[in-house]
Formats: structure tokens, sequence, C-alpha cells
């Protein structure tokens, strides 16, 4: 029984001398790898095709002018007397052929004034036959010395005179049937007829329009550019146009005429790109974006698209300085949209490497390095984002 009891009280101080020792080593030891740990976390790691330099590079940038389009052939068909519409032979959407009759004015006054005159004429050659005659007496008589050569003058400015009435009473009946001719209103051009301004039975003064015919066979359009970047458009460089309505569609054109000067407001240039319409899918007044490819000029600072990231309003991009991920901001410019490089102004320089491809989760001043892969598995790249911690 002794013994017995002996033994429990042995095993009893030997559990209490392990438990001390666990306590021991749980208060001096535990924390201390733990935060060593913590504090020697291993650095990211970028393989070298995941880094990019700061490049020289001549950039081919496509432009996106705002334009609208428009015919090259329309017309507005104006009247050319005051006078009562008597009749409108179109309406909108019509097609009409160049000389086709649209419109008929009330020519009742008109015939009636051409009657007056053509009597008034009459009249004038009537007594211009009776001067020519006293004339003619008058000089037969000065040739015979029974009348003086200021009587003479005097007959032949009267009949001069009276040559002058009549050129002038044939001009006024000329007039009149000019007014008859133009009471019948005929297309200028051949098209489809856009707008239709009067109806029978409206009076209309002179030059108010009656009628608008648009040509859709040939189309341009009238897009703005900036004066930095006209200057390096040529005439007959072709063109890709979009066309608003028609999304899945592109119409290729090319540049047909750069206005000289820039317009006073907006200080912008227009160019003009003739467009084909064989479809006749287009019409005038569509608003249109001009996409126009520039070819390369001097080299500048460039970067792949991808290596730079969209923060708000600004352009950043990633770089590793001393082991540590800095953030830069950039200044952006020129951008080839086929060959995806953005030009850089500031923020970086030539040479300057930067991380090309996206990863998640990055923060300024995590620890990384660059490092040379040969088959093992990277600690980051494009298919293992970053977790930060």
């Amino acid at each position: 029984m002794k013994r017995k009891l002996v033994g429990v009280v042995a095993a009893v101080a030997v559990l209490a001398l392990g438990a001390g020792a666990a306590i021991f080593l749980i208060r001096g030891q535990g924390p201390a790898p733990q935060a060593e740990a913590k504090k020697e976390a291993p650095p990211l790691e970028f393989a070298a095709r995941d880094m990019v330099q700061v490049t020289p590079k001549a950039l081919a940038v496509e432009l996106a002018l705002p334009g609208t389009v428009q015919a090259v052939s329309q017309a507005t068909v104006r009247a050319k007397l005051s006078a009562e519409v008597k009749r409108v032979l179109v309406r909108e959407g019509e097609r009409v052929a160049a000389g086709q009759v649209v419109a008929e004015f009330d020519t009742a006054p008109v015939r009636a004034l051409e009657a007056e005159r053509v009597a008034s004429l009459e009249a004038a050659k009537a007594q211009l036959a009776q001067t020519e005659r006293t004339r003619q007496v008058n000089a037969a008589l000065v040739k015979q010395n029974f009348i003086s050569q200021n009587a003479f003058d005097t007959a032949d400015a009267a009949h001069r005179a009276q040559a002058a009435a009549v050129a002038a009473a044939q001009a006024q009946l000329d007039q009149t049937r000019l007014q008859l001719a133009d009471a019948v209103v005929r297309a200028p051009i051949g098209g489809i007829v856009a707008k239709r301004n009067v109806q029978p039975g409206e009076k209309v003064s002179f030059d108010a329009p009656l009628l608008s015919i648009v040509d859709l066979s040939q189309l341009e359009v009238q897009a703005q550019a900036a004066v930095a970047d006209v200057a390096r458009v040529e005439r007959s460089q072709p063109v890709e146009v979009e066309v608003e309505g028609l999304p899945e569609r592109r119409f290729a054109g090319k540049v047909e005429r750069i206005n000289p000067s820039a317009e006073p407001g907006t200080r912008s240039i227009y160019v003009y790109v003739a467009l084909a319409n064989e479809d006749s899918v287009l019409k005038a007044g569509m608003f249109a974006r001009v996409r126009l490819r520039l070819a390369g000029g001097r080299e500048v600072p460039a970067l792949p698209v991808s290596a730079v990231r969209s923060d708000g309003a600004q352009s950043v991009v990633w770089t590793i300085v001393d082991g540590k991920l800095v953030r830069r901001v950039v200044t952006l410019d020129a951008r080839d949209e086929r060959a995806q490089w953005v030009e850089i102004v500031e923020g970086l320089r030539p040479g300057d490497s930067v991380i090309a491809t996206r990863f998640d989760n990055l923060r300024e001043g995590m620890t990384a390095r660059v490092v040379e892969l040969a088959g093992e598995r990277k600690v980051a790249g494009p298919d293992r984002p970053v977790v930060a911690n």
C-alpha cells in the first residue's frame, strides 16, 4: 500500500514538472518564431516576362473625328415670283428627276400683266414708226436746205428716244413672260424630296422655300479635325466611318477635301470624306464618326496599354525600386489602337521597367523582386494573383 502511494506521488511530481517546462517554453519561446516568420515574409516574385521597359516607338495614331453625313448634291427650290400656289405635285420621300414639274403657281394675274405689256409694246412700236417717217422727211429737207440742222436733230432725237421706249416695253414684256415660265416650278436636280414647305392655295413671297431635294447617290461626311491633327491628314487617304444607328456596319471612304481655314468658334478644320451609298441605307443628317489612321512620326517613349492601369481620373503603373513596389502616376498622350501602345509624357523615363501584366491586391511598399523562371511555379503571375495580407 505504501509503495503504491509513493508511486502516485512520484507520477504527479513528474507531470507537474512537465507542465512547468511546457509553460516556460510557451512564454519564453512561443511568440518569437511567429514574429520572426511574420517579419521575414518572402517577397513577391515576378517573372522577367511580366516586366516591360519604356521604349521609344513611332506610334501610328488613329483619330476619331465627329461629323455629319450630308449629300454632295442638294437643292432648296424657291419661289421666283410672288403668287398663289396652285398645285404641288410631289410629297416627302418621292423621287424626282431633273427638270420634272413639281409645283405650279396661279398665272391669271401674270397673264393679265402680259396682255397689258403687249399692248404697250405695240403702241410704242407705232409711235416709233411715226418718228421714223418724220426723221426721214426731215433728213431730205435738210439736204435741200428747206429746214435747219437743228430741226433735223430734234426729229432724230425724238426717233432715238422712241426706239429706247420700244426696247423698254419689250424688256418689260420679256420679264412678264419669264414670270409665266417661273410659274411652272421644275426640279433643278434629280433626287428625293426631303421637305415640302407649301400647300396648294398658299400665297408665297419671292424667294420663299418651296421644296428641298436631296440626292443620296453621292454622300460625304463633314468631320471636324483639330488644328494640331489636320496637318497629318492627306487627300485620298482611306478612312473607316461609323454611323449612329448602324453599329454593326462600317463604311469605307476616303478624304476628298480639306478646308483651308479654321472655324472661328471651335478652331477646328472641316475634313470632307467621300462616302459610298450603294444600298441607300445612309441618309443625310446622320451623325457619324470618322476613324482615320495617321502614319507614325517621331519616336516617343511608350508602353504597352496593358501596363497602364486606370485609378479614377489617373493613369498609374507599378515599378520595383530597391526591392519595393512603387506606384507611379503617368501622363499619357498618343495611343496606337492596333499595336496597343501608348505614349508616356510624364512619370517615367526611357528604359524604366514596369509591371506589364495585371495583378490584383498590389500595395505600395510590398517587397518584390524579378526572377528568371525555369519551369518552377512562380509566386506571382497572371494566373496566380498576388494576395496581400
